[in-house]
């Protein structure tokens, strides 16, 4: 809640703070010749969880009011499974599972991941 609290102060009166999350716990992988499995995010979703925490809890002390929040569909696109293989590895709480990995690192073809994202808009109250 401290950094929503430094927020808070720093945020223009009225001003509107956007906040997206991923929030898949297992986003597929893919490429031209289909589906290549899905990454293990389950461990992100913690996190996710202890910022929705956060969140309540500057909402309940009247920092911040909910104004918008809606759910879509990301699509990261990568040259080709090398690429993306070593991009995901190293996001936060996300685990590549060894026969996703197996395949993303034959593969030559573009790669996507389709991921779930949360967008709120927070209204700074006064």
């Amino acid at each position: 809640m401290h950094a929503l609290r430094n927020i808070h102060v720093a945020l223009a009166p009225d001003g509107v703070l956007v906040d997206t999350q991923p929030v898949s716990a297992r986003p597929p992988v893919a490429s031209n010749g289909g589906e290549l499995g899905t990454l293990d995010m389950r461990d992100w979703l913690d996190t996710i969880h202890a910022v929705d925490e956060r969140f309540a809890e500057t909402v309940a002390a009247a920092l911040y009011e909910l104004e918008h929040e809606s759910w879509f569909v990301v699509t990261d696109t990568y040259d080709n499974g090398p690429e993306c293989l070593d991009i995901v590895s190293g996001w936060r709480g996300t685990r590549v599972p060894p026969e996703v990995m197996q395949r993303l690192a034959a593969s030559t073809s573009p790669v996507s991941v389709q991921q779930a994202v949360r967008l709120r808009l927070l209204r700074r109250a006064p």
